[in-house]
């Protein structure tokens, strides 16, 4: 069982990369002004998101179906880990938390930019409103 986790938290991490990886290309499109790229990049990034929740459902049902608590901490789990797979599920693990700052701070950063971005179009409207009504 623990084998079959330690594979699923390798998925979920890479998952997480990936919305990483898109979250970092939207604001690199939004800072280019390449509006015509957004869908896309959304699209994507949305795909990659789903991807991720299919994997936490995964492996919400592994811990289930091993009897664990579905909320149990990394260090809970780590407790229960057989010394032949330890090792695994601690690099496992480390991994996991990078790629989960790196999407925290990718979505913080798209996040500061996407909210510029509005408010610069919301600005160009108001002033092309201004104009028309003049």
């Amino acid at each position: 069982m623990y084998d079959q986790l330690v594979t699923l938290l390798h998925r979920q991490a890479t998952a997480l990369e990936a919305v990483e990886s898109r979250l970092r290309a939207l604001e690199l499109l939004v800072v280019a002004d390449e509006e015509r790229f957004l869908v896309q990049a959304m699209e994507d990034l949305e795909q990659a998101a789903e991807r991720l929740a299919a994997l936490e459902l995964g492996r919400t049902l592994v811990l289930a179906t091993a009897g664990l608590p579905v909320d149990a901490s990394a260090t809970e789990l780590a407790g229960a880990v057989d010394p032949d797979t330890h090792a695994l599920f601690t690099d496992v693990v480390v991994r996991l938390r990078t790629a989960t700052n790196g999407v925290a701070d990718a979505r913080a950063r798209a996040a500061a930019v996407l909210g510029a971005a509005a408010e610069d179009v919301r600005q160009r409207l108001a002033a092309a409103e201004a104009a028309v009504i003049v």
